[in-house]
């Protein structure tokens, strides 16, 4: 009998072992095709759509694909029409996104954005473009949220240590605005729906940057949840 049971045992475990190669082979199967759906799945689509009638990107090139950066108390999600970043009303949480494959130079570049709950502990970055992603010191242009001080800023860092910030008091941030930068080497120009509202030149990046938008909060927690809504198809390069 206790051979027979012995028998029995390996029985078991080849069979056991049988199904966990055959769910690691299942779990394998699903990562790849989770890999695969998700990589067509998160992408930026970029309007070609110029002021002259020219497209600055061929059809092909209208997606970007987005690296996300995602802590434990937050998410990004698709909610048509927009990208939305949103994080709970916990301390300590950076979410992100950033197109990788292409990097954008001087121009003049348009897209449509709004926010929910800039309260305080938090911080918004509601696009445009960073040098190094998380590194802002290393060349930013951006519109942000300060929860510290409860302020907007027209916000640039040219990557040598300078920096400079005009303060928003005349946008309502909570409904969608077109913002615009006229970006050169000497100026950078920021408009919002059409109306020109600060010009910076003392802090002007002056290296290629890359697409983004961010949503985090600090030592302690906001009041409510802190979000970012990127409206995709408007982000484009004004040509002509």
């Amino acid at each position: 009998m206790a051979k027979r049971h012995k028998y029995t045992d390996n029985r078991l475990g080849i069979m056991q072992l049988i199904r966990f190669k055959t769910a690691i082979v299942l779990l394998c199967t699903c990562s790849v095709l989770t890999s695969l759906i998700t990589s067509a799945l998160f992408y930026i689509y970029l309007s070609g759509e110029g002021y002259g009638g020219e497209s600055w990107i061929s059809p092909a090139d209208h997606y970007l694909p987005l690296a996300f950066r995602i802590n434990s108390q937050g998410l990004i999600y698709y909610d048509s029409p927009y990208i939305v970043i949103r994080v709970h009303n916990v301390s300590d949480q950076w979410i992100s996104w950033v197109a990788f494959g292409k990097a954008f130079d001087f121009g003049v570049y348009e897209w449509k954005a709004k926010c929910e709950n800039n309260v305080s502990n938090s911080h918004i970055y509601l696009g445009i473009f960073e040098h190094h992603h998380g590194w802002c010191d290393e060349g930013i242009i951006t519109i942000r949220f300060d929860g510290d001080v409860m302020k907007w800023y027209f916000f640039t860092s040219n990557g040598v240590g300078e920096t400079e910030a005009t303060v928003i008091d005349d946008v309502v941030f909570s409904v969608e605005n077109t913002f615009r930068i006229d970006w050169t080497p000497s100026y950078v120009t920021f408009y919002v729906n059409g109306s020109l509202k600060a010009t910076h030149t003392m802090a002007v990046p002056q290296e290629p940057m890359q697409l983004f938008a961010e949503v985090g909060t600090g030592p302690s927690p906001p009041t409510h949840e802190p979000k970012c809504f990127f409206r995709e198809r408007s982000f484009r390069e004004i040509i002509g």
